[in-house]
């Protein structure tokens, strides 16, 4: 560990290891029969294993980790690490072949609080707990910390949910006419009833001036769906057959898009503030999840719709700008927020749509811990630009003609990029609870239930149900 001053320290590490194989370890044979000399077979027989873990390699690791050490016990560290696993690596020598190497980047990052210093006298700033208003918990970006060295930590918890009869633009339509419109000159083969998304954020902010804050925000985002096969399903040549008449359903979940952001102060006074959030997120979020994979019937390795995809897979640009108002009892606000995608395609063929959205509050602190907000609303969405590409397959009826197109199992509504986006229009209410004193002073808990008041879809897609938001977060 090599201290750098101003709280910033370096730590480089490098690891060699080597092993031999365990006498057990074999390539080929599972277990080996040993006979007595008149032919009896003699228990116990002896057994072998392939894990490739108990044969002999070498492995050698290096990286470096970087903490920043804030005042009252809060430190951020991040690193990280290159690893090389292979036979020939083996000290002396006759490791396993080439087919059991590989490699791979670890990327991590950590922060680390010091609750004992916390609580010490003096670790705040002169006592005093600061907290972002009485703003929705749905509204991000609109705050930067009061004080140069200011640190909060946020974690918001963000939940839709898509469920019931279907819609085509603004109006109403049954399952059936969805069924046999909504694949665009094709029969849907299925029909989701229910889609769930659910992301957790962590929000790490630092403020290295009064006018400037730095945020850093890592996601999680995990994803369900039920669907209902149609009865009436016809597959065309080179199609599957489909599923039964069960309800079945796909899980995705993992690491989402992950996001940078300066927060700038444009004007502020003890009752008007106007902030300007400039940043966007990375494209580290999978976007080329498959149904199942396989070698050996390489269809399945179609991809799951682009809705059940773990991020983007574009740099995106998200800029924001926010007002915020107080008098006495009484706060408000507006904001306008944009995403733009940087690429017009990621790596896997399509994009999704540019994201506007316009939203406005009002708030009332009914007393020193507890405020009441409602809020409106508006979202506009493109349609997905592009598409994933065909998987091509033999024709059963010409199996030594021209491939034709692989016509997924799934094709539904979802799988359709005309049948994302749209406009919509919610109503907000929330509560938030502010803790002014005491041992949990600076923690903010914020409720946010959004209800669907209008809906015009892009395409066939099932009804919006509800969204919720929840945000916990402690600044010091």
């Amino acid at each position: 560990m090599q201290p750098l001053g101003a709280g910033w320290t370096i730590t480089p590490r490098i690891r060699y290891y080597s092993q031999s194989a365990a006498d057990f370890y074999t390539t080929g044979i599972f277990y080996e029969l040993n006979y007595d000399q008149d032919g009896s077979l003699i228990f116990p027989a002896r057994y072998y294993s392939s894990d490739q873990r108990l044969s002999g390699f070498g492995t050698l690791s290096g990286g470096v980790t970087v903490e920043k050490q804030f005042a009252k016990g809060v430190s951020l560290q991040t690193g990280f690490e290159y690893y090389t696993h292979q036979g020939g690596l083996k000290l002396g020598g006759g490791g396993e072949g080439d087919y059991a190497d590989f490699d791979y980047w670890v990327a991590n990052a950590a922060l680390k609080v010091n609750l004992a210093a916390l609580s010490m006298p003096g670790s705040g700033h002169d006592g005093h707990h600061h907290h972002h208003g009485n703003t929705p918990a749905g509204v991000q970006y609109d705050h930067v910390l009061p004080n140069a060295g200011d640190f909060m930590v946020s974690y918001r918890y963000m939940r839709n949910v898509q469920a019931g009869d279907f819609r085509l633009g603004d109006e109403m339509i049954s399952i059936d006419q969805a069924r046999q419109e909504g694949c665009y000159g094709e029969q849907c083969a299925v029909t989701p009833n229910n889609m769930t998304m659910n992301m957790h954020m962590l929000d790490l902010m630092y403020a290295p001036t009064d006018w400037l804050t730095l945020m850093l925000m890592p996601q999680w985002t995990d994803m369900d769906m039920t669907m209902t096969p149609n009865p009436d399903y016809i597959p065309p040549p080179g199609g599957h057959s489909g599923h039964s008449g069960a309800v079945h359903e796909h899980q995705t979940g993992g690491i989402g898009d992950f996001g940078l952001y300066g927060l700038f102060k444009l004007y502020g006074d003890e009752r008007h503030h106007i902030n300007l959030a400039l940043g966007g997120t990375a494209p580290t979020g999978d976007v080329d999840i498959v149904q199942r994979k396989t070698a050996i019937n390489p269809i399945y390795n179609n991809p799951l719709h682009y809705c059940m995809q773990l991020g983007s897979g574009t740099w995106d640009f998200k800029p924001a700008l926010t007002y915020t108002g107080e008098a006495d009892k009484f706060s408000w606000g507006a904001q306008v927020n944009g995403t733009i995608r940087l690429e017009s395609r990621n790596k896997s063929g399509f994009a999704f749509g540019d994201i506007f959205q316009g939203t406005a509050w009002g708030g009332y602190q009914w007393t020193e811990w507890l405020g009441t907000t409602v809020r409106g609303v508006f979202t506009s969405q493109g349609e997905i630009r592009g598409r994933n590409p065909t998987i091509y397959v033999d024709d059963p009826f010409n199996p030594t003609g021209p491939q034709i197109p692989y016509v997924d199992q799934h094709i539904d509504t979802f799988g359709q990029p005309q049948n994302y986006g749209g406009s919509y229009a919610d109503l907000g209410l929330g509560i938030n609870v502010n803790i002014p004193h005491g041992a949990f002073a600076g923690n903010s808990l914020k409720f946010e239930w959004l209800q669907p008041v209008y809906t015009n879809f892009n395409g066939y897609q099932p009804n919006r149900d509800y969204a919720l938001n929840f945000t916990w977060s402690f600044g010091f």
